[in-house]
């Protein structure tokens, strides 16, 4: 497959892959609209909620959010992102451009989505565990706004001024909730006996998970698979490399450099994403409780387009 457009075979794939890709964008959009990232009665996310209701003063929350409407407003916009990248990917796919783009968003994708499930963690850890991982990403995305706010407007800019002042609230009100929490903790990404991960620990953890439920990568395979990823994100000369070889034209004696990617090489890759994304959305799903029929349908649809996806005989189901 090479970076040119035509009505062949591989480009009616690459159209089904985009499908697909706008398939899980368009699940994920009905799922949230349809039961409005409200716990179902009787489900985990529940029963963390009543147990976390009410976690700080009236007053006190200046983002507007509290207890476990902060943990499902962080695993929502964790989500909504991967899957506006998924909408991102199946442009690029519909127009041909599977040679160098995609490795970006489908890393962001597998990032988005590893930390919605750390946040959700897992049936061992306690509803202050649960807090704890969510604030925790919330001060880490205040610290990164105030920090470039002040870089791109100044520190004397309102835009600034909103975003320390925010920070140093939301610090405030984590430091109420778990007293003892200390700027050195905090400043480590620490929280009642929770650490944020790094971005490549986060997928290795999200991998770990699901071959706990039967997944087929490891943790060391997923090392390998964030690691190559990353590699086609950053300036790495042996990733554009690796997809070019060179010809000898006999027609004009010279000797031409061919740019170059099989239909095989770009659905691995796209199944990254798929299985990034759809165990996010299979997990937060459970976990809230929700009804599964889109799920459902999103799956038949995967089925559909990658037989193979979820086993040799998911195609027979």
């Amino acid at each position: 497959m090479t970076h040119e457009q035509g009505n062949t075979p591989e480009f009616q794939q690459l159209e089904a892959l985009a499908t697909l890709f706008q398939h899980c964008q368009s699940a994920f959009l009905q799922i949230s609209e349809e039961c409005r990232w409200e716990p179902a009665a009787g489900s985990p996310a529940e029963t963390d909620a009543t147990a976390l209701l009410p976690p700080n003063s009236p007053g006190e929350d200046t983002s507007g959010d509290s207890g476990h409407r902060l943990l499902a407003n962080a695993v929502h916009s964790f989500l909504l992102n991967a899957s506006g990248h998924l909408g991102g990917l199946a442009a690029l796919y519909r127009n041909g451009e599977v040679l160098y783009s995609p490795a970006l968003l489908i890393r962001s994708v597998a990032e988005h989505c590893a930390h919605a499930l750390w946040v959700l963690g897992d049936p061992s850890l306690t509803h202050e565990d649960l807090l704890a991982r969510a604030y925790l990403e919330e001060l880490k995305s205040a610290e990164e706004a105030k920090k470039n706010d002040g870089y791109m407007f100044g520190k004397e800019s309102n835009r600034y001024q909103i975003a320390a002042k925010h920070y140093k609230e939301l610090k405030k009100l984590i430091t109420h909730k778990f007293p003892e929490a200390t700027n050195a903790s905090l400043g480590e990404a620490r929280l009642n006996g929770q650490k944020l991960p790094k971005p490549e620990e986060a997928v290795k953890l999200m991998y770990a998970r699901v071959e706990e439920f039967g997944g087929k990568v490891t943790q060391v395979q997923s090392a390998g698979v964030y690691g190559a990823l990353s590699n086609l994100t950053h300036p790495t000369l042996y990733t554009g490399r690796s997809r070019q070889s060179k010809h000898y034209d006999p027609v004009t004696g010279n000797t031409i450099t061919i740019q170059a990617i099989t239909y095989e090489e770009v659905e691995k890759e796209a199944r990254i994403a798929l299985f990034a994304f759809h165990s996010a959305l299979s997990i937060t799903v459970s976990y809230f409780g929700w009804p599964e029929v889109d799920l459902h349908a999103l799956e038949g649809r995967i089925i559909e387009t990658i037989p193979d996806f979820f086993g040799p005989d998911a195609s027979t189901h």
